[in-house]
């Protein structure tokens, strides 16, 4: 029911912001719609030893990164599956890889994740039936500014912002 009403709502949005946008002869933009972030993830493990980068999309659950996939999606999983290190490209943070696989698990996580997640986040992850399979857990490192270990967390960003 939750999903009718998301796909109904981002339609109606869609349709408010052409008529806005065509009155306004291109002058505003009522809403942007942002897809699900990603982050760029290089992974080291018996199939890459050299090291493999791809983008995965993730939903934030606290300082971890949810990654999500569809179940068409094996090189995603694999790749997590078999790992031996992963680190986040953009920023270079080492991150603990924790794959999901209870069933039950995976879909109370994402009911969670879900609640929290806007409206697009939501209709998209549901329209592409993706799925949580790993958990990321990034490393903490010290700040530049001090020698006191103090967390210092990725900037999260979309896929749009990577120049998807």
């Amino acid at each position: 029911m939750r999903q009718a009403i998301d796909a109904a709502l981002l339609s109606i949005i869609g349709y408010v912001n052409q008529a806005v946008f065509a009155v306004s002869r291109g002058g505003v933009v009522l809403y942007r719609f942002h897809g699900t972030p990603g982050v760029l993830l290089t992974i080291t493990g018996p199939a890459a030893p050299v090291g493999e980068t791809m983008m995965v999309g993730y939903l934030p659950d606290g300082d971890d990164y949810i990654v999500l996939a569809t179940e068409a999606e094996t090189k995603i999983s694999a790749a997590l599956r078999t790992a031996t290190a992963a680190t986040l490209s953009d920023q270079e943070i080492p991150v603990d890889i924790t794959m999901l696989t209870d069933a039950t698990e995976r879909t109370a996580l994402l009911n969670r994740l879900l609640k929290r997640a806007s409206l697009y986040e939501r209709h998209d992850t549901r329209k592409h039936h993706q799925v949580p399979i790993a958990r990321l857990t990034p490393h903490y490192r010290p700040t530049p500014r001090s020698s006191a270990a103090s967390p210092e967390l990725p900037e999260r960003r979309s896929p749009d912002d990577l120049g998807r």
